[in-house]
């Protein structure tokens, strides 16, 4: 055998390593193929034994849902806005000195109660009084001139008259007419002149009585005292603010609604206020003004409330909420609030027809005492589930357990 014969012997007869590794990897692959088979298998068994979520139930093995009912019902609903605000006094006013003086008497306090023209305030009176006396005796003494300038007047009158007689006789001469004539002009305007000093002197007497009252500081309103700003023996400059006065019945509450309301908003409408001092009761108003034009930055409209305090009980300040009655609804559809359902911000019910419940979506109201109004979607007499919503949908099949199926 020649050399060539021999190796191509050797090579198509592979080594036993070479023999074993083959063995080995040919019992690698079928044992990875094996697993991938049986891992398809288990896969696929458990796929088709799970039941989709979503699908519904066969009418063949379909469980009825146990629920309870209620009817949608009417009654009688009171529309109403809301508003809110603040509490003021009907009126409010800063009391101030018309002349300035020291302080004698504080007669009223804080929180005291007055009345239109009481005393509240006095001043030392001893300069005013002393003004006065100096102008009713100048008037007193020009009074007096003036009486005696008057006499004077009426016998220069008589004189010139018989003087100018004795002139047209030719008894006397023009020069002597003339001197007479001359004398009672001048007496004449001495009249004038104190007439004038009267009424000169009658105002600085009115004048100085008016300062003499103003030193009696008097209440221009019935109220209460809100602020007391200065204390007995205080010397005071005009104008100075002595105290600030408020009126308590009634109140006034000043608020605003959103604009989209305005046209609901009418003169003299009823209003329910509630303030968090007396939180479980409720205050009566009337609408007493409304503001021709809405904020443009705030979008809403300003109204004023007319509120009798004859008890007292509500003070200047208080923050208030309001409910305006804008009408009454005698048939407004209301269902439990069990019966509403809300999904991803959509709102549903469920109506009982022959057995199953039929989807409804709805849109709601204002809610009192357990019940929602409902002003879309529902009607009157109709049954609606109050149990077990979540498991509800369209078609499905329950049973009523209160009884309250048709």
């Amino acid at each position: 055998m020649t050399h060539c014969e021999k190796r191509a012997e050797r090579e198509a007869s592979p080594s036993p390593v070479k023999s074993r590794f083959l063995n080995c990897s040919c019992w690698l692959i079928q044992t990875v193929a094996l697993v991938c088979v049986v891992a398809s298998v288990l896969f696929t068994s458990g796929c088709s034994q799970e039941k989709p979520k979503d699908a519904a139930p066969q009418d063949s093995t379909e469980q009825a849902i146990a629920i309870s009912t209620e009817p949608v019902t009417t009654r009688e609903m009171k529309r109403t806005v809301e508003m809110v605000g603040t509490l003021g006094g009907w009126e409010e006013v800063t009391i101030s000195n018309e002349a300035p003086g020291i302080i004698q008497q504080v007669v009223v306090d804080l929180g005291d109660k007055v009345k239109k023209g009481q005393r509240l305030i006095v001043l030392d009176p001893r300069e005013a009084k002393l003004a006065l006396a100096q102008a009713e005796a100048n008037l007193q003494a020009t009074k007096k001139a003036l009486t005696q300038a008057q006499a004077e007047w009426r016998d220069a009158d008589i004189n010139l008259k018989r003087i100018k007689e004795l002139h047209s006789e030719g008894i006397i001469a023009t020069s002597q007419r003339d001197v007479a004539q001359t004398r009672f002009d001048a007496i004449e305007a001495q009249v004038r002149a104190r007439e004038a000093d009267i009424d000169r002197y009658q105002a600085m007497v009115d004048f100085a009585q008016k300062r003499l009252s103003d030193t009696e500081i008097l209440a221009p309103i019935a109220g209460e005292v809100r602020q007391r700003l200065v204390s007995t023996g205080e010397a005071v400059k005009e104008k100075t603010p002595l105290f600030h006065l408020v009126m308590t019945d009634p109140l006034k509450f000043q608020g605003t609604v959103p604009e989209r309301f305005a046209p609901d908003i009418k003169m003299e409408q009823p209003v329910d206020l509630q303030v968090e001092a007396f939180a479980d009761r409720m205050f009566p108003g009337r609408v007493l003004r409304v503001s021709p034009a809405v904020d443009v930055q705030t979008r809403s409209l300003s109204i004023e409330v007319k509120v009798p305090n004859a008890e007292g009980m509500l003070k200047p300040g208080f923050f208030a909420k309001g409910q305006i009655l804008t009408g009454v609804d005698p048939h407004a559809v209301f269902a439990p609030e069990e019966a509403v359902y809300t999904f991803v911000g959509i709102m549903k019910a469920f109506v009982v027809q022959d057995g199953t419940v039929q989807e409804r979506q709805i849109k709601t109201g204002s809610r009192t005492a357990g019940w929602v109004e409902i002003t879309e979607g529902l009607q009157n007499g109709e049954i609606v589930a109050t149990s077990n919503l979540p498991q509800l949908y369209q078609g499905a099949k329950i049973t009523v357990t209160n009884g309250k199926e048709s």
